[in-house]
């Protein structure tokens, strides 16, 4: 007989609850209660249905709502989050609240579990200590380094809006991405065996990877954007983690690599985006520190100029453009995540504080689309369970799922036709080769033309 919403979940649903909000995949909760792995599906679809949920983050999160997970009393927190307290949704619902006015039970429910996102810190300091980041660490030399596995590392959330993909030739995180013309195209990153020169293409309508011709030099924490049909791709850090000045241009139609002007600071870790022909690059390291920098280069005279400073010196920030403003949002200073958001007006040469972001992103992937910006991964430093979207006409964040909860960073994020799709990245143990996509924009309006009969 079907589960129905609102049933009792047996002692063997129990038991795989427990599981799952313990960070384990299916076949790891099989393997320990000597069961199938396709059993381990069906009881899984059982609790779905039976607690509203959508997922195994949510599942997670009610698990503790409920008492079925026990964790133990954990001292209060000496600082405040960066950012706004108050969690909104995506209707500006405070996520906090008990009681929403208007809401159904399963609405409230969901609503509850998905501002309790944060609560995977809490997770994080009641499991075994994850030999955290050091607190004097400074450059990308530090970003990669392995730690002994959680069960934060990466806990799946399949069965919501985000769908897997065909993965990635070649596990890697700090690559770039850019879409062209119905293909994304993935240059260079951190590998297990160093930084590679690989540029592996996804073909979005077969849903299939092929390799074209390598980047000149092998790069990591590097960035790529679509300038003209062409994919620029500047500095990056070569073996030695060292920042290099040179810059490439790719054109996909003859699968060739040209040198274009280098850029003024030998750079990695910045953040890059385009306004129509002119590529935005904002802070970054140098060799020695992140820096507060910005700089523009302009296709049509293949040049660099240097634009004002943003107010913080950070790396592994997101940059994304959004009509006629560019946004420079999140990053990491070499101790902390942050949450600060810019905004730069290129027409005036000026910059303007924003919104921060709900929670603290190092390593994140930026993307705009349908009016929107989507904040994608971190939790570099702080475990996450949700990616974020902002509103700039309201200048509100809000909580969207994420495919992966607790720590992935250094994804690649890329806008194309109505869906956001998410390349690679760190889980805090190892590299990642997962491709997801979501679709954002669901819906397409068509203008019917005119008919005259003849």
């Amino acid at each position: 007989m079907p589960s129905e919403y609102g049933e009792p979940l047996t002692e063997r649903e129990l038991q795989i609850v427990q599981l799952v909000a313990e960070g384990l995949t299916n076949r790891e909760v099989a393997l320990r209660l000597h069961i199938s792995h396709n059993t381990i599906k069906v009881h899984l679809r059982n609790i779905f249905t039976k607690t509203g949920v959508a997922s195994r983050t949510e599942l997670s999160m009610l698990a503790v709502q409920e008492g079925w997970v026990k964790l133990p009393s954990l001292p209060a927190a000496t600082e405040p989050p960066e950012g706004p307290t108050k969690l909104q949704d995506q209707e500006g619902t405070n996520l906090l609240d008990t009681e929403p006015r208007g809401s159904t039970r399963l609405t409230r429910r969901r609503r509850f579990m998905l501002g309790l996102g944060l609560l995977l810190l809490t997770f994080s300091l009641a499991l075994p200590e994850r030999n955290p980041l050091p607190q004097s660490a400074s450059g990308p030399g530090e970003v990669f380094n392995s730690k002994e596995s959680s069960a934060l590392s990466i806990m799946e959330a399949p069965g919501g809006q985000w769908q897997e993909l065909k993965p990635l030739p070649v596990r890697r995180a700090g690559m770039g991405a850019a879409a062209v013309a119905n293909a994304i195209y993935v240059v260079g990153g951190m590998t297990p065996q160093g930084p590679s020169e690989r540029f592996d293409v996804y073909d979005i309508e077969r849903d299939a990877w092929h390799t074209a011709a390598p980047r000149p030099i092998a790069s990591s924490n590097v960035e790529a954007v679509a300038l003209a049909d062409q994919i620029l791709v500047p500095g990056g850090c070569d073996e030695s983690l060292t920042p290099t000045a040179e810059a490439h241009l790719y054109q996909p139609e003859t699968n060739t690599w040209t040198a274009a002007a280098p850029l003024p600071t030998p750079l990695c870790a910045y953040a890059l985006t385009a306004i129509d022909e002119t590529a935005y690059l904002f802070g970054g390291w140098d060799g020695e520190r992140y820096r507060a920098l910005a700089y523009a280069y302009h296709l049509t005279t293949d040049s660099w100029e240097t634009l004002p400073s943003p107010a913080r010196a950070r790396g592994f920030g997101g940059a994304v453009a959004f009509t006629d403003r560019v946004f420079y949002i999140g990053g990491y200073d070499g101790q902390h995540e942050l949450a600060i958001c810019e905004m730069f007006m290129p027409s005036t040469g000026k910059w303007e504080p924003c919104p921060s972001m709900l929670q603290p992103r190092g390593g994140l992937g930026l993307a705009a689309l349908g009016g929107r910006i989507y904040a994608i991964g971190g939790g570099w430093t702080t475990p996450l369970g949700f990616n974020e979207r902002y509103l700039p006409t309201n200048q509100e964040w809000s909580v969207i799922e994420t495919p992966i909860a607790g720590e992935w960073r250094n994804m690649s994020a890329v806008a194309w036709g109505t869906s956001i799709y998410a390349v690679g990245g760190w889980n805090g143990t190892d590299f990642l080769n997962r491709t997801y996509v979501i679709e954002v924009m669901p819906w397409r309006v068509f203008i019917p033309g005119t008919f005259h009969a003849p």
